[in-house]
């Protein structure tokens, strides 16, 4: 019996050895793994990893970029169809007098004649004095033959004088004509005085024309 006792002084009995012995053996397996992954493990300890290829980015677009609106990305193209409101024009014609033609001639260059056909008595010499101050060589009022259609007629080249003439009786340009080539109804002795006229204002029994 005291055999016994002094060899479990010396130390474990094998039932407790057993555990220990395996826990030692999986350690040493464990530490021989580690070893064998570092020595495999060829990258340099404490290197960064090469950066791998990737999409180039794209910078946030600057706020004062003429180019760019505000909130739009860099580059960005807004390809929308905008249809502009058109509202459509009504042209509404505009109808103006003609103006007043300028005269050819000066006032005092034109020869005017007043002839009386109206039967009114006096109203040649009414119409003459009207128109003296304003300028036009008057010739002395004759006859014409009796006639219920007043007229001015005018030489060729005078038409824009007659014009002017007629305006001053605010009448119908319509009575405007040229002399006709057969002549004009008048007396044998008013005939001399319609040849040298450039302007012969008939008067009528329609009294178109009156000296006021």
């Amino acid at each position: 019996m005291s055999a016994a006792r002094s060899r479990g002084g010396l130390g474990p009995t094998n039932v407790a050895a057993a555990p220990r012995a395996f826990l030692l053996i999986g350690v040493a397996i464990v530490i021989g793994l580690v070893l064998l992954w570092k020595g495999l493990d060829t990258s340099p300890s404490g290197q960064a990893p090469a950066p791998s290829a990737s999409a180039p980015t794209t910078e946030a677009p600057d706020p004062g970029d003429a180019g760019t609106g505000a909130g739009s990305s860099s580059g960005s193209t807004d390809t929308t169809p905008t249809t502009a409101a058109t509202t459509p024009t009504t042209v509404v014609p505009t109808t103006t007098a003609p103006p007043m033609p300028e005269p050819t001639h000066a006032p005092n260059e034109v020869k005017v004649l007043v002839a009386n056909g109206s039967g009114v008595s006096g109203a040649a010499g009414k119409v003459t004095d009207m128109l003296s101050p304003l300028g036009w060589a008057m010739e002395s009022p004759a006859n014409a033959d009796k006639t219920s259609i007043s007229g001015i007629y005018y030489k060729a080249g005078y038409a824009r004088d007659a014009r002017v003439v007629q305006e001053h009786f605010g009448e119908d340009p319509n009575i405007l004509q040229q002399i006709p080539t057969s002549g004009l109804a008048v007396p044998a002795n008013a005939e001399e005085r319609v040849a040298n006229a450039d302007i012969i204002i008939i008067l009528g029994s329609d009294l178109a024309i009156q000296g006021g």
